[in-house]
């Protein structure tokens, strides 16, 4: 399934109106306060994005024109955007994109759906942290330019406490293919839960799993509660 894993070469969503400041000398502009975050955004029937939800529940219109990556029509994407909340013409919020990519976040699999195998290949966590239905992780790895895949593998789904209680560990698939480790740059992912917390599931315990650049598995564990 090697095909079907996501590539460090991620789609930079189109920017159609990119509003990047006044020119030099103009003493009354002021620059916006720009916040780079992980968001679900929604595109609408022409492919334009229509919506984005931050991590705290909050769903603002997009202001500018923004496109999903082909213009895909009706998909819900998750990205990596650095944007500014802004007034809309009707006095409402919305919020403006200035740069945006969008994020590895693909559902996790079983190993054995991993045709050639699951890699291994390291990585470092700069950091990681619970979103609205997303683990976000922040990934350190070493490049020399080529490109990486990434995907999940679904280790271990177990219900406790009668249902109410979901653990899932989580692996990292990595497949460096043979890159050479000349330089470091980051690699932004996503893992959904919201596949685990349906029927009833109260909490959910999240484990995710990689192999660092010292050849050892790091651990990191959550709880995640249910909205």
């Amino acid at each position: 399934m090697k095909k079907d894993c996501y590539s460090i070469r991620w789609h930079v969503l189109s920017l159609l109106f990119l509003l990047l400041g006044a020119s030099c000398g103009d003493d009354d502009y002021h620059y916006p306060d720009i916040s780079q975050d992980y968001l679900t955004a929604q595109s609408g029937a022409d492919g334009r994005l229509e919506t984005v939800t931050d991590d705290d529940g909050v769903t603002l219109p997009v202001l500018n024109s923004v496109s999903a990556p082909g213009q895909a029509a009706d998909t819900t994407l998750r990205i990596v955007a650095n944007y500014a909340r802004e007034e809309a013409a009707d006095g409402s919020l919305g919020a403006r994109l200035y740069a945006a990519q969008t994020a590895v976040s693909p559902v996790p699999l079983p190993a054995e759906s991993f045709e050639e195998g699951v890699k291994n290949d390291p990585a470092s966590v700069l950091s990681i942290w619970l979103g609205l239905d997303y683990l976000n992780v922040v990934l350190e790895i070493k490049t020399g330019g080529g490109s990486h895949a990434f995907h999940f593998v679904e280790d271990r789904v177990e219900d406790l406490d009668g249902g109410t209680r979901r653990e899932v560990d989580v692996t990292l698939y990595h497949d460096a293919a043979d890159d050479p480790q000349y330089y470091t740059r980051r690699a932004y992912l996503s893992v959904p839960l919201w596949p685990y917390v349906a029927d009833g599931v109260e909490t959910l315990g999240i484990r995710f799993n990689l192999c660092n650049y010292n050849g050892e598995t790091e651990t990191y564990g959550f709880d995640y509660r249910v909205r």
